[in-house]
């Protein structure tokens, strides 16, 4: 038995192993390599991808070409056009490794295959969504209450040494604000 897929698992539920082998025949190990992207705006996809390490992101793309982060995932988070597969429509958002990332990609379909058939994958689908909402409400709250430094800072407790591992470009589009800017934030931080 894969211990990455069973420690995955009992980060919501804990299963017994029969069922928890069942889960493993539904994911694949992948390795995407930096600037891959794994799902792309119009795309229809059946694919989510649990991130075992490595930092991937979702982004939008306006009419001009400009990019807005919307959010970065890192080891144990689920990624993947998860509001298209639910709506079997395509994919409004990209998803995109920016690191070497490594993980599981995994079949949505078989996924809700196992819900129906086992009540403690029912139960498993949604603890997994509860934590996706919780996690989509603290970034609702924290772009609504808190200042772009306020959100670096943030970020960078989230996820260490982020400055070393992704471009400015990312940071500051995740931040909403322009690189400069976030220059100016990280002196006056290195200066207090």
């Amino acid at each position: 038995m894969n211990d990455d897929i069973k420690n995955f698992v009992h980060l919501f539920i804990d299963l017994p192993d029969y069922l928890v082998s069942l889960f493993e025949g539904i994911v694949t190990y992948v390795e995407l390599k930096p600037n891959e992207i794994f799902t792309k705006e119009g795309e229809y996809s059946n694919d989510f991808f649990i991130v075992k390490t490595g930092i991937m992101r979702s982004y939008l793309l306006n009419e001009k070409g400009t990019e807005t982060t919307r959010a970065f995932f890192i080891s144990g988070d689920i990624s993947g056009a998860n509001s298209a597969m639910m709506q079997k429509s395509p994919s409004e958002v990209n998803y995109q490794a920016l690191t070497e990332v490594t993980g599981y990609k995994g079949d949505f379909n078989k996924l809700i295959e196992l819900t129906l058939k086992y009540k403690e994958y029912s139960l498993f689908y949604i603890k997994a969504l509860e934590n996706a909402y919780l996690k989509a409400e603290e970034l609702l709250l924290d772009i609504s209450t808190l200042t772009s430094t306020e959100r670096y800072i943030a970020l960078k407790k989230r996820i260490p040494g982020i400055d070393k591992l992704i471009t400015q470009r990312h940071i500051a589009s995740y931040l909403n604000i322009s690189p400069v800017q976030l220059s100016r934030i990280k002196k006056k931080l290195n200066n207090q």
